[in-house]
């Protein structure tokens, strides 16, 4: 009996772990995989050195509507993936909760094992929203990610 009541203990504790993993749903992978991109964040700055696979996945939000007289993407969700190289690797993905659209990279040098930052230039709108419609007003803002296999850390700078 204190078998299975400690067996049930450490599966409900198992269980019940509610890290920050994966906070999106099936109807945001399909979009992803269906209207989105990907862009393999190793290869930036290739002189530093890499401990993790970063993989930045951009897709459409569906249903707004900024353009005039058309239709078209005005902003974009952000996913990225992290993958470890080592003998047993962890992988993860988290949803961003920056949106728009990203016109700059920059892999920023960090001396810890497994861990990146990572500093993104995004604009509010896309260039194509942007110029079809002269009413919306850009706002450019720099977002610094800090990742972990396990954590993603997302800091909004001006």
């Amino acid at each position: 009996m204190k078998h299975l009541f400690l067996f049930v203990v450490i599966f409900i504790t198992a269980c019940s772990h509610n890290g920050t993993k994966k906070s999106f749903g099936i109807n945001d992978l399909s979009i992803v995989m269906a209207y989105g991109s990907v862009k393999e964040l190793n290869d930036i700055n290739p002189d530093i050195e890499k401990d993790l696979l970063i993989r930045l996945y951009q897709s459409p939000i569906l249903g707004e509507n900024c353009f005039t007289e058309t239709h078209g993407v005005c902003r974009n969700n952000y996913y990225i993936s992290v993958s470890t190289f080592d003998e047993f690797p962890q992988s993860n993905v988290f949803k961003l909760k920056m949106v728009g659209e990203v016109t700059g990279i920059r892999w920023l040098q960090e001396d810890k094992y497994d861990y990146v930052e990572i500093e993104f230039t995004i604009n509010q709108y896309t260039k194509e929203a942007l110029s079809n419609n002269p009413s919306l007003v850009n706002v450019e803002t720099k977002v610094l990610i800090e990742l972990e296999p396990n954590n993603l850390v997302e800091i909004a700078r001006q």
